[in-house]
């Protein structure tokens, strides 16, 4: 298993730092968690999503954590876990390797928090420092992970499915790519519904709304949908 036998006890760790790591949803019978999850450029072995804004809008705070089963750091670790600041505002590296002063300056240099594995525990040897992620791959990262911001009121939610009550988080919205429906197909009406319906994926783009949202707003189309 290598690393991987690591995830759950780091992911631990991280949820009693007030991170939430998934684990609300099933699938297929097992909870799914924010482990080993990531795009095509990157994947991100154990990452975390904490509320960190305030009563007049909903921020977050990403946490991405690089898990390595070795007996000694080497510099390359650090430098993969500083690889996922362009998604997450803290990047840590976990590690079963013997962690020494020049690991630790560094990974200062760095930005990037150490974790030493031992003995099934887990303790923060150095913080990491706040970065600034890309916000576009930031929300790549989260659409990966089923997380959607609300365009109506702005938090951010699970894209959830309960086929068991027919209970779901979102509604799904489907919108155009104006410019470029109007440049490469100048007689569809880009904004008929009906006829965007029609037109192949990349011409459209897709916006979630919450169950909240949906509630209090729309009651009558969340009704016609759960029909």
């Amino acid at each position: 298993m290598g690393e991987k036998r690591y995830y759950s006890l780091v992911r631990k760790w991280l949820e009693n730092q007030g991170y939430y790591c998934g684990g609300f949803i099933y699938e297929k019978g097992k909870p799914y968690y924010f482990q080993n999850k990531g795009t095509a450029r990157l994947r991100i072995d154990v990452a975390g999503i904490k509320n960190v804004g305030s009563s007049v809008e909903d921020e977050i705070e990403v946490v991405a954590i690089e898990v390595r089963d070795v007996d000694k750091v080497q510099l390359r670790d650090i430098q993969d876990a500083n690889a996922y600041s362009q998604y997450a505002h803290k990047c840590y590296l976990a590690t079963t390797g013997l962690i020494d002063e020049q690991d630790k300056e560094d990974a200062r240099k760095l930005g990037i928090g150490l974790l030493e594995i031992k003995d099934k525990k887990v303790k923060e040897v150095l913080s990491p420092q706040s970065k600034q992620p890309e916000y576009a791959q930031m929300m790549r990262l989260l659409n990966v992970l089923e997380v959607a911001r609300c365009p109506i009121c702005g938090c951010f939610f699970e894209t959830y499915i309960v086929k068991e009550n027919k209970d779901r988080s979102f509604y799904k919205l489907i919108r155009p790519k104006y410019f470029k429906v109007a440049h490469d197909h100048p007689r569809v009406d880009a904004l008929d519904s009906r006829e965007l319906q029609k037109l192949p994926p990349e011409y459209k783009i897709f916006r979630f709304i919450c169950k909240a949202c949906m509630k209090e707003f729309f009651p009558q189309k969340l009704k016609h949908r759960e029909k």
